[in-house]
């Protein structure tokens, strides 16, 4: 049976993963293409096929007030994850003016990723899992 993960441990991972690809860039994590791309990411965990429109619906909506019931409830498995984090960052950068996703946009999606598996990562150990290249060498990248 694959190992399975709960909506709050993938929202952490890629609220982490977009924080620490921020940081890495000097950048503010609330600038848009990091949270349209977490929006996008956790909408279509939810929903696969999920349309833009869905996702902006997603994003303009007010925070709940309480999580949902089944938050904490492991019922994704890694594939779907790393489908919905690919999908919803490729979404984000579309939308957000980037014909293509870049450098950084798939390093979130690494750091993410890394993240669910190890949630105590660093940018180090990113870098090392998934690139065959020096912190320093990835980190120009960005």
């Amino acid at each position: 049976m694959p190992l399975l993960y709960s909506r709050a441990q993938i929202c952490e991972a890629v609220t982490k993963g977009l924080t620490l690809a921020a940081d890495e860039a000097r950048l503010s994590s609330s600038a848009a293409r990091f949270t349209w791309a977490r929006t996008a990411a956790v909408t279509l965990l939810e929903r696969p096929g999920a349309a833009w429109a869905e996702v902006k619906s997603e994003h303009n909506k007010a925070a709940p007030s309480e999580p949902p019931t089944d938050d904490n409830t492991p019922r994704f498995t890694r594939d779907q994850v790393s489908q919905a984090v690919n999908n919803g960052v490729d979404l984000a950068a579309e939308h957000n003016g980037r014909a293509n996703p870049d450098d950084l946009d798939n390093f979130v999606i690494n750091a993410a990723l890394s993240l669910l598996d190890d949630p105590d990562a660093d940018f180090d150990q990113v870098v090392a899992e998934c690139y065959g290249e020096r912190p320093s060498v990835v980190r120009s990248w960005l």
